[in-house]
């Protein structure tokens, strides 16, 4: 497994981040890695957005970022698609074409990437009259083809991070933005195995876990006082594949667990559906849903939380978790993991080690792991939780994390003069 890049001795290098959407409240991840590589140094950041922010609530970590944030609006992109077709038309014309090709067969998906190919044409304008050396892009999807698209018509190479929905889901094109990439991030060690599959090169392929800020997320597990109702946790978005109906029917059928208390941080397009059967099971007095949350107020949550539980699901269509940084802030800071095997979460939760596992879709199994993190004495807790704590301080430290990515950022290799 390849380690971290040797970094060439040169100045620093100007690397853009390009995201689908800038700032966006359940992409923190994104956020810190831009604080952490940023405070790095050795690479000269801007930031690169396609699309307008969907949230209304924002990180307050985030507004020092979007005076920074380039993102193009629609007479850009025209002006850019007649740039380039003037400066380089037949290029410009085969990554039109190729995009055609690799998404031929899915019309709406089409349709959006042509957008985003368009969009990636304005920034590729911004790369070359910026200087910008090199694009690293969250998620292989959207943001990956237009750091492709850029580096087809600049010649600046780039990166990617993908995560979840963007490889298991939106494959069409992935094999050709994989393959082409200066090298690719796993986040995961099923991640790794994965992207090799799907066109990555294994040399060019470290795994480089989802950094926090270990300061901020100190270990201070809450004092278990058994005397009082457990305290359970879940921070996800209401979809399909996060599994949310499983731990409600586990509250539901164990006895074991009537006392029990869940909350809910989240929002999405089954809230509705989640508050209906928590109804149904007559566990309205027992399960609070507390909306969409920013950063600090998880923080606080996990500070005073039992178990945080993460009980996720592989949907028909493959879509399914990468590794939820939830749990990464929740190990780091004290808190009991519950989870299920799905993707990247058995690198982190590894049963009666870490925390306890359960099989996705299986409400029995899942009211069983929380019984056997329930269940442990206080020397078993304090040992399960300090391993926990140890793994995140070895994997998902965002200044060692920042440190290998910088190294990879600068080892890339020039463009071509040719190619500007």
């Amino acid at each position: 497994m390849p380690g971290p890049a040797p970094a060439r001795p040169q100045a620093a290098r100007r690397v853009g981040y390009l995201v689908s959407r800038f700032p966006s409240l359940t992409e923190t991840f994104v956020l810190r890695e831009l604080e952490a590589v940023d405070a790095h140094g050795g690479v000269a950041l801007s930031l690169m957005s396609l699309f307008p922010p969907l949230d209304r609530t924002t990180q307050p970590a985030a507004e020092a970022w979007i005076p920074r944030r380039h993102r193009p609006g629609p007479a850009a992109v025209v002006r850019a698609l007649v740039g380039w077709l003037v400066r380089r038309p037949v290029r410009t014309a085969a990554t039109v074409g190729r995009v055609v090709l690799d998404h031929r067969r899915r019309p709406p998906v089409l349709l959006k990437a042509l957008v985003t190919t368009g969009v990636g044409l304005a920034q590729a304008a911004h790369v070359r009259r910026h200087g910008v050396q090199h694009v690293h892009a969250h998620f292989a999807a959207m943001p990956a083809l237009a750091a492709w698209t850029i580096h087809r018509l600049t010649g600046a190479t780039y990166s990617v991070t993908p995560h979840a929905h963007d490889v298991f889901i939106h494959q069409e094109g992935l094999r050709t933005r994989l393959s082409e990439a200066s090298f690719v991030v796993a986040i995961s060690t099923f991640h790794r195995t994965f992207l090799a599959g799907h066109g990555a090169d294994p040399a060019r392929l470290p795994v480089i876990g989802m950094g926090i800020d270990l300061a901020e997320h100190a270990y201070a597990p809450p004092s278990r006082d058994r005397a009082r109702p457990p305290r359970l946790l879940m921070v996800s978005s209401f979809k399909e594949y996060k599994g949310h109906r499983y731990l409600i029917e586990a509250l539901a059928l164990e006895p074991r667990l009537a006392d029990a208390h869940l909350e809910l941080v989240g929002t999405g397009p089954l809230l509705d559906a989640v508050r209906a059967q928590v109804a149904a099971h007559g566990l309205a007095d027992r399960v609070t849903f507390a909306g969409p949350q920013p950063a600090a107020a998880v923080l606080e949550r996990l500070r005073t939380a039992d178990v945080l539980v993460q009980p996720s699901v592989v949907q028909a269509d493959g879509d399914t978790e990468g590794l939820p940084t939830t749990l990464v802030e929740g190990a780091a800071c004290g808190v009991s993991l519950v989870a299920t095997r799905v993707a990247g979460v058995p690198d982190l939760v590894r049963e009666g080690e870490t925390g306890a596992l359960a099989e996705p879709r299986d409400a029995r199994g899942l009211a069983d792991a929380l019984l056997r993190v329930l269940d442990l004495d206080d020397v078993g807790l304090e040992r399960m939780r300090r391993a926990a704590r140890a793994h995140v301080e070895e994997h998902h430290d965002a200044t060692r994390a920042a440190t290998t990515l910088v190294a990879w950022f600068r080892a890339a290799p020039d463009a071509p003069p040719t190619a500007a």
